[in-house]
Formats: C-alpha cells, structure tokens, sequence
C-alpha cells in the first residue's frame, strides 16, 4: 500500500499540468498515490491526466463535477487511506526528493506534521525566490530542523498554502470544506494546525510556486473574492468552536485575517464596489469581537501604535467609525 497520497486539483491548467505530474511520477521516493481529480475541467487536462494514469498505475484520473477547490480536497481526504497526504496544485511541481524528505521527517521524529521552504516562481522571468513561509516573523520566527511540541498555535502565523506541507490522514479526516469558493486551504491549515500535537519545519526549498499566472487566486482582485473569504472565515469559526482546547493565538489570527482580507479588497478599483464588500469585511470583524478578551491577551507581540489601533476596531462604541477610517486609509494607499 502507499504511504503518501499526492492531491492534484485540476482546473484550466492543461498547460502546466505535465510538468506537475512529470515531478510527481519521477519521485526518489515510490511508495505514493497520485490523486490527480479534475473538478470539471473543461479544457484537455482529463486527457492529459488519461495519459499519465496509463503510463503509470500510481496516478489515478478522476473526474468529478465542477464544486471548487474545497469539494476537491474534501473528496480526496475522505477516499485517501495513505497515513500521510500532500497537496500539490497542478501549476506547481516539487523537486524530486520532496516526499522522500517529507516523509522521513515525519517518520522519524515521530511528528504530526512537516513543512519546507518553496521557491515562489515568477513566470514572466522564471526568477526564483526561496521563501520559509514565516509572515508573521513580529510573533514566529521558527528555527528549522527541530521538533515542536509546544507553540504549535505560532504555525498559523506561517503562510498556509499548501506547497511542501506533510498532513498526517488522520487528523484531517473531519475538516469541512466550503464549495465553490476560493481560499479553502486556508480551512485546512488553519484547523489541522489546531490539531496537531507535534510539528518539524526542513529548510530545503522543495517546491516550486508559480505565484503570477493569469487567474491565480492569488492575483485575483475582483468583489468576489470578499465574499469568498468571507465563507472560509466563517467556516473556519464555526468548525472551530467545536475543538475542545482553545487558544489565544487562534482568535488572534482570525483577527488578523481580517487585517490581510481588507488589504486584498482594497485592491478593488471601482469605489462603489469596494464599499459595498467591505461590509462583509466588517462583518468579519463583528465576530473578532466577540473573542476581544482573547485577542487582547495576544497583544505583547504588537507595537504599541498598532495595539492602539486594533483596540479601537475592537472596541463596539468606536469600532464602526475606527473601521471607515483605515479601511478608507488602505484603499486610497492602494489606488493612488
């Protein structure tokens, strides 16, 4: 049987799609499946997966109806019998001793959980950039090569798209995905680092990003995208509540998504647009404060200036008016 399942969600990307499963079936290490799932792809991609399942067993082509990425992973989780799984999105590829790295991680320190660095691909020069994944360096600043067992929360100040992430089958059995949304894993991260009891970061680059082509969710900046993140902050929230450990850490997270959420809005041009799905945002923001306690405890790792500025969107009686004034500032920065 496989040891690591390899999710490939495939959607319009019949032109990147061999590279990615050219670096997945020339793997150093063999024990794997590759759950290559077209989410109603209307391009050739199926005949390329065909073409790959053919020429080797280890790749299985499935064909599903169009319910977005979350319908993808929720679809391969629940079918996967593997112990470990990995994500790799078909416009990405991983260096050939990915899993074997991965995998040896997790099985020889014992741990829940293995991430690497990747290299963020930048497809008009091919420039690479390695890149830890530590955004939040102010509150995670992680060493590498080095079991953790406490702080485990901090993984959530990582970035949380899936490239180089081992995920132990397990524990990510009961996650519940949002269909027909964009962003969705971001639920998976977010609740399985919730989870797990153990964690090991590689320092060796072991994917390859391609950040910038044209419909990356990434680069994607029309209204839509409020009301996606929207549904996985609140599938987040809710799924959330039913944990029986909560942490500090993890509402403060969730509040600072709405910090990166209002940056991504406000990349919207169109003003009366912008203002119509920051309300959604502020909605968002509603439910932070209701964890203000929380929250409040988590502010050793702030500025005193921000801290001023986070109490104010915090706070019910100056909240509305504290939430106009940087979302306005944010948008005008970003439209000049």
């Amino acid at each position: 049987m496989a040891k690591v399942s390899i999710i490939v969600p495939i959607y319009n990307v019949e032109q990147y799609l061999k590279k990615c499963l050219d670096s997945l079936i020339n793997q150093t290490f063999k024990d794997i499946e590759i759950l290559a799932i077209s989410d109603g792809s209307p391009d050739n991609s199926i005949s390329i997966m065909k073409e790959y399942s053919k020429k080797d067993a280890r790749v299985k082509s499935i064909e599903k109806e169009n319910g977005g990425y979350g319908s993808v992973l929720e679809y391969a989780i629940a079918n996967i019998s593997t112990p470990y799984f990995l994500i790799c999105d078909p416009d990405d590829w991983l260096a050939e001793d990915a899993i074997e790295k991965l995998y040896n991680a997790a099985e020889n320190n014992n741990v829940d959980f293995v991430r690497s660095a990747y290299y963020r691909v930048f497809s008009n020069d091919g420039e690479q950039e390695y890149d830890l994944g530590n955004i939040y360096k102010n509150i995670f600043d992680p060493e590498i090569n080095k079991i953790y067992e406490n702080d485990l929360m901090k993984f959530l100040f990582m970035s949380e798209s899936p490239h180089a992430k081992l995920f132990k089958t397990k524990l990510a059995k009961d996650i519940k995905f949002p269909h027909k949304v964009s962003f969705t894993d971001g639920v998976l991260y977010k609740l399985y680092v919730a989870k797990m009891k153990s964690a090991y970061i590689l320092e060796d680059g072991l994917a390859f990003y391609l950040i910038d082509r044209e419909g990356n969710t990434v680069t994607d900046v029309k209204p839509k995208i409020a009301d996606q993140h929207c549904c996985i902050f609140d599938s987040i929230m809710e799924q959330y509540k039913n944990y029986e450990n909560k942490e500090d850490l993890f509402y403060y997270r969730m509040f600072l998504q709405c910090e990166f959420v209002n940056s991504e809005i406000s990349k919207i041009k169109d003003r009366k647009a912008y203002k119509e799905k920051r309300r959604l945002l502020y909605s968002m923001y509603k439910k932070c404060r209701k964890y203000k306690k929380e929250i409040y405890n988590c502010f050793i790792y702030e500025k005193k200036k921000k801290v001023l500025a986070y109490k104010l969107l915090l706070n019910p009686i100056t909240s509305k008016l504290a939430f106009i004034y940087f979302s306005d500032k944010v948008w005008k920065q970003k439209n000049k």
